[in-house]
């Protein structure tokens, strides 16, 4: 079995070894530590546009109106009380609540404020989905919806899924539970 071999420069002398060991190490760490917060400072930039874009999308989707809702695709959502308001009250708060929360460094209530949007994705997404599949199973009336935008929904639920996920095991790698 041989040794391994010595840091550079460091020769025979076992200080020196020590020393550029001890080095490698500290700028092992600090190279550690702005990774951390450059993943930190990501992260909270990314809640950030969830929440502005939540504050964006939920007048637009008020916006359209009952009338706004025409084709095969709307048909589960306009059966949903009080929609399209509703349904972008859901969405304002969640992006409401997630930005205050971000801003706030408040772990539980961004997961609140990503719940909301889970919600409104999730609940956008299903009702697509499933107008898709009404139209494969009876040919429904009407140009044929198409799965891209059940699918494109879903993968923001997703995203938000992620990012509770995410803050959860940060709450537990810290301690915080709840």
């Amino acid at each position: 079995m041989t040794a391994a071999p010595m840091p550079s420069g460091a020769g025979n002398d076992p200080v020196g070894a020590l020393a550029d060991l001890i080095d490698a190490l500290d700028d092992h760490m600090r190279t550690s530590e702005a990774d951390k917060r450059r993943a930190e400072g990501n992260r909270i930039s990314i809640l950030y546009v969830h929440a502005l874009f939540a504050l964006m999308i939920a007048p637009a989707f008020a916006a359209l109106g009952r009338k706004g809702m025409s084709g095969p695709i709307w048909v589960l959502i306009k059966s949903m009380p009080g929609t399209p308001g509703s349904l972008a009250l859901i969405m304002f708060l969640g992006g409401l609540i997630l930005a205050i929360a971000t801003t706030l460094r408040d772990r539980v209530w961004e997961m609140v404020g990503l719940g909301f949007l889970i919600m409104w994705y999730g609940a956008i997404s299903f009702s697509f989905a499933v107008a898709v599949l009404v139209w494969i199973i009876g040919g429904g009336p009407g140009p044929r919806p198409g799965l891209y935008a059940p699918l494109i929904y879903a993968h923001f639920a997703v995203i938000m899924l992620v990012h509770c996920h995410t803050l959860r095991r940060m709450m537990l790698a810290s301690g915080r539970h709840g």
